[in-house]
């Protein structure tokens, strides 16, 4: 019986036609669409590829300042003061005085800091006073910041400036707005800036500009540190020798703006005709003091 039991087994088909697969034809039946499948996950990856390198080739916004001497900014512009109230940059305008405006952001770790820190420091070593001589205007390009922001900054630099203490908040304001009147403002004075994600931070320009006192770009200025002759002579130049001394007004004779230095340089012909004026005026009074002697002794002889 043992013996006829395992010929049958023997005999018996290895599996029925409605059985499962074994398992090695499992595996051919899962190898067979592989291809297909790899070529389907490879896809994304390739399309990554080619994002990435589209990416790559993305021409990155400038970080400059593109000049725009004697051009108007313009009036209708609209921000926020530190005191949430609406500010049209026509009303800036409307003080008859030089305006020195910076651009910045209020929580710049750095170099926005220096900017200001600098500009206050050469304004207050100028001897030209705030809100007498000129204004100021300080504008944050990162539509984040809140005129709470704008207060606290505002009260800080006031402090440090040098004779401010007779000056009011309107004589320098620092203003916030919206993305798109930020975005006309730096245009129209050719501010080019960015926002660098990994850093999380902006990428931007150390510059001053002075207006003109209604509204024109008359001069920039460079860095961190502005020298002090070049400041006050920028402001009085845009004032056409409205604030200042008449020593103010001589110096625009004998300084130029040079724009490959970035500063204000002596200018050798108006210094040769300040030097053959003051030659002039020497030799007049010398004459004229000989002349009134002469006469004086010629009266008494008379005598």
């Amino acid at each position: 019986m043992i013996l006829l039991a395992a010929l049958l087994l023997a005999l018996t088909p290895t599996a029925a036609p409605d059985e499962k697969p074994s398992s090695a034809a499992a595996a051919a039946v899962v190898q067979a669409p592989l291809p297909q499948a790899v070529a389907t996950v490879k896809a994304p990856a390739e399309a990554a590829a080619d994002s990435a390198e589209d990416g790559a080739q993305v021409k990155l916004e400038p970080v400059d300042v593109v000049e725009h001497l004697n051009d108007r900014i313009p009036g209708d512009l609209h921000f926020l003061d530190a005191f949430q109230n609406g500010f049209y940059m026509r009303d800036a305008f409307s003080r008859g005085k030089p305006i020195v405006l910076t651009l910045v952001y209020f929580d710049c770790p750095m170099l926005c800091n220096l900017v200001e820190q600098g500009l206050i420091k050469s304004l207050g070593e100028s001897g030209l006073k705030l809100g007498e001589e000129y204004t100021a205007l300080t504008v944050s390009f990162n539509p984040k910041d809140s005129p709470r922001d704008a207060s606290i900054h505002q009260e800080s630099y006031l402090r440090a400036l040098r004779g401010a203490e007779h000056a009011h908040a309107q004589d320098w304001l620092f203003l916030t707005g919206a993305t798109e009147q930020i975005k006309k403002l730096a245009q129209a004075i050719g501010f080019q800036y960015r926002w660098d994600a990994p850093t999380a931070q902006f990428e931007h320009p150390a510059v001053a500009i002075v207006l003109t006192p209604d509204g024109r770009i008359s001069r920039y200025l460079y860095g961190v540190q502005f020298p002090t002759r070049d400041l006050r002579l920028a402001i009085v130049e845009a004032a056409q020798g409205k604030v200042g001394t008449t020593l103010d007004r001589a110096l625009l004779k004998c300084f130029r703006y040079d724009p490959a230095s970035r500063r204000y340089n002596l200018y050798v012909w108006g210094f040769v005709r300040a030097g053959a004026g003051l030659v002039f005026i020497a030799l007049a009074s010398m004459l004229t003091v000989l002349w009134y002697r002469d006469i004086k002794s010629q009266k008494g002889k008379a005598v």
